[in-house]
């Protein structure tokens, strides 16, 4: 295997040019903006968050794993893409690949088994906000239920949230349970999370890489963060800072939050989260991890070099970014991180 050194740090200070997307963000933007319009305050002025309450739960789990660096494993494959088409195969192999290169185990069963372990209620939360134009999920679902099934994980143990509604009677998986369960402190307000949070024992993160006109980017804290909460729109001020951290250094959320499956076979490189077909980057790669935060650094490095390759600004201010590493959610600095990059197949 090749394992080439991760590029330079790149330095955030732009923020994101704004563009179209959903109307539940475009209704959170204004309604910020009428907020800072009674207040007196001059739209685009910087504005201070509130700060952070203290954090006094244990830090999450994976702060030990692999101490003092976060792994994250980045596999590619030149031949996992022919146009929108996946490649099955290929994909499965890259899969394989990188859970063995994680979990440091010769076998991908064994691999899954150690991240894993007795888990009976199990979770791939995907991410179905610019789904229809990226096209990759319903293959990735598929690809990663074989995989946990072979390491001795059934179907029915299994729930797909955010994934095509025909793969759970496809694949013979669980449905996962529906609304609010456990309340958790975010800000200065008490948020119920998703009650499919409550009856899992596991969850396998499985988020897109993308940029997002509000956030800067939209990766693994982010697929998790505001899809947990009930009054996710409350939450975008200040680029969603400092929110997002304290919403995955919950102890309810790290504590079942066993793996991060980032899915750039097509990358959105501009506007973002919504995406069109000229928005997109045939990336043909995943990026595995346990620290979350460490696995968006790496993406956050990746979305920088796409967009310095496609003649685009590379700079992106992703706020919530550093403030989760402030919070001793991950490690942020690519110093921290142990950036392993291998082309599955090769030897």
């Amino acid at each position: 295997m090749r394992v080439s050194v991760p590029d330079k740090q790149v330095k955030l200070d732009t923020v994101l040019g704004a563009r179209r997307t959903r109307r539940e963000l475009l209704q959170a933007v204004a309604a910020s903006a009428g907020v800072l319009a009674v207040a007196g305050i001059a739209p685009g002025r910087q504005v201070a968050s509130r700060p952070a309450p203290p954090v006094c739960s244990p830090r999450p789990w994976w702060m030990s794993q692999h101490h003092p660096r976060s792994r994250v494993v980045d596999m590619r494959a030149g031949n996992v893409l022919r146009a929108t088409i996946v490649d099955k195969p290929v994909l499965a192999e890259l899969l394989a690949q990188s859970i063995q290169i994680l979990a440091g185990v010769p076998d991908a069963r064994s691999a899954w088994r150690s991240v894993l372990g007795s888990a009976r209620r199990i979770v791939l939360k995907f991410n179905h906000v610019a789904a229809d134009a990226i096209q990759t999920t319903d293959i990735m679902a598929r690809t990663l239920v074989e995989a946990l099934a072979d390491a001795g994980y059934a179907p029915g143990t299994i729930a797909l949230v955010e994934a095509p509604e025909h793969l759970t009677t496809e694949l013979g998986t669980r449905r996962a349970t529906g609304g609010w369960g456990e309340s958790i402190v975010v800000g200065d307000s008490t948020e119920q999370l998703a009650a499919y949070l409550d009856e899992s024992d596991a969850i396998i993160n499985v988020p897109f890489l993308k940029t997002h006109q509000i956030a800067g980017m939209s990766g693994c804290l982010k697929n998790l963060s505001h899809a947990l909460l009930r009054h996710p729109a409350r939450y975008h001020a200040n680029g969603c800072s400092p929110y997002v951290g304290q919403v995955v250094r919950s102890p309810v959320v790290s504590s079942k939050l066993k793996l991060n499956v980032v899915n750039a076979l097509r990358v959105v490189v501009k506007g973002g989260p919504d995406a069109e077909d000229q928005d997109l980057f045939p990336y043909g790669g995943i990026l595995l991890g346990y620290d979350p935060v460490a696995v968006d650094a790496i993406g956050l490095d990746t979305l920088a070099r796409l967009r310095r390759q496609l003649e685009t600004d590379a700079n992106l201010r992703v706020t919530y970014l550093s403030s989760a590493a402030d919070l001793d959610v991950g490690r942020r600095r690519l110093m921290e991180i142990e950036h392993l990059v291998h082309h599955a197949g090769a030897q």
